[in-house]
């Protein structure tokens, strides 16, 4: 299926652009005869060799239409139209006609054709995909121009019944349109007193020869006449179906309407409008479906990778846990000797209180026990000493005192036993 399709409809032939590819890279032409009173041989014969499309767009050429410069009111572009079709004769020299507009959201041009005619078009057009516009040729041309960055001054073309068609173009849009009989000379032989092309700017003709640019210099010498540029390396009479094959969702009001027409395009919109909006919530939906998944196996594989880790490190983490359970007991250990007594100085101390003639002659420490054996005047005189110091309890004889003579003094073998206190 094509992408696109670009149609201009003229008085003998259709001329259509088939654009491929992204973006429209790909343009292939065709033209073909046509019966503007029995368009489907020449419909069937574009399909037969494009094929659908998925967007149809078509612009009809002036000669198939009527067009005047009328001043509505400051209204919307389809109450205008509802205006029109109440009194079409009223604004064309028509009787007993129906017509179908185009309007313009800037300016006061009116293209019109005759319903019967366009709605048989649509009917036709249909069947080589949806028709997105159906838009006066001067339209499309103008955007052309203004892609070919020529979006001021003057164009003339020839048509293929013997007519001129005649525009002025301001900032891309048609700012005044006229269809002239003859050939190109006797256009510009029209032109010459005309007003409204005095201070045209830029006059693009085609075709440009040599007879035809003299004539335009004299007329407007302060115009270099210029042909009608190319887009695409496509000849300058399929920029109609060009422009048209540009045209956008926006502005499609200022298409030819008819009441079925505006009602099928609106609801189209419609349709597409849902679809992109439903489109759009379950790309979102999608979107927060894949990134909770993708947390869920995030999850799961650090769960997995945690496992095989902790796996690993239980031996060295038992190994580690011994290592601080022996700090912890080394630690215990230094501080109960830190805050541990130390029965040696207790002994010191109190020997320097002992009486001259008492003497220690060993210190046994056995089961928490201190035993002290040694030889004294008065034995019983050192149990108050010990008594009296808060460093020891218990103090008593292991056995009786015997007595020793030593030289001409009489001494107290004694066995005495004590506890040193526990500190708090």
């Amino acid at each position: 299926m094509s992408s696109r399709l670009g149609l201009e409809l003229g008085p003998h032939t259709i001329r259509a652009v088939r654009f491929s590819g992204l973006p429209r890279s790909q343009v292939r032409t065709l033209e073909v005869s046509w019966d503007p009173e029995n368009p489907g041989e020449a419909v069937a014969a574009v399909r037969a060799h494009f094929g659908t499309a998925r967007r149809v767009y078509a612009a009809v050429d002036l000669s198939l239409l009527r067009v005047k410069q009328i001043e509505l009111p400051p209204v919307p572009l389809g109450e205008k139209r509802r205006i029109l079709s109440l009194e079409p004769d009223r604004f064309f020299a028509v009787r007993g006609e129906e017509l179908a507009f185009a309007l313009q959201s800037e300016g006061d041009l009116v293209f019109a054709g005759q319903e019967s005619l366009i709605a048989a078009w649509i009917e036709a057009l249909g069947r080589l995909g949806p028709l997105e516009r159906l838009e006066p040729g001067p339209v499309a041309f103008a955007r052309a121009m203004a892609k070919a960055n020529a979006s001021d001054g003057l164009a003339l073309y020839a048509g293929d019944d013997d007519s001129v068609t005649v525009l002025r173009l301001a900032d891309g849009r048609v700012d005044w349109v006229r269809r002239l009989p003859g050939d190109l000379s006797q256009a510009v032989l029209r032109l010459r007193s005309d007003d409204e092309t005095a201070a045209a700017g830029p006059v693009y003709v085609a075709p440009l020869t040599d007879e035809i640019g003299q004539a335009l210099a004299e007329d407007f010498p302060s115009i270099d006449p210029r042909p009608l540029p190319t887009l695409a390396k496509l000849d300058p009479a399929y920029l109609t179906a060009f422009g048209t094959g540009l045209a956008t969702q926006e502005g499609w009001r200022e298409s030819l309407l008819t009441a079925e027409l505006e009602g099928t395009l609106g609801r189209r919109r419609r349709v597409r409008l849902g679809l992109a909006a439903a489109a759009c919530a379950a790309a979102v939906a999608f979107a927060v479906l894949s990134l909770e998944a993708s947390r869920v196996r995030a999850e799961e594989r650090l769960d997995e990778q945690i496992a095989q880790l902790q796996e690993r490190a239980s031996s060295a983490l038992a190994l580690q846990q011994q290592a601080e359970a022996l700090d912890r007991q080394a630690d215990a250990v230094v501080e109960i000797e830190n805050t541990r007594p130390n029965p040696l100085e207790g002994l010191l101390e109190l020997s320097e209180e002992f009486p001259e003639d008492a003497w220690i002659r060993s210190i046994r420490s056995a089961g928490g026990e201190v035993q002290i054996d040694g030889y004294a005047g008065d034995a019983a005189a050192l149990i108050p000493l010990f008594e009296n110091d808060p460093r020891f309890e218990d103090v008593r004889f292991l056995s009786g005192t015997s007595r020793t003579q030593f030289g001409n003094e009489t001494y107290e073998n004694f066995s005495l036993a004590l506890r040193v206190v526990r500190a708090p």
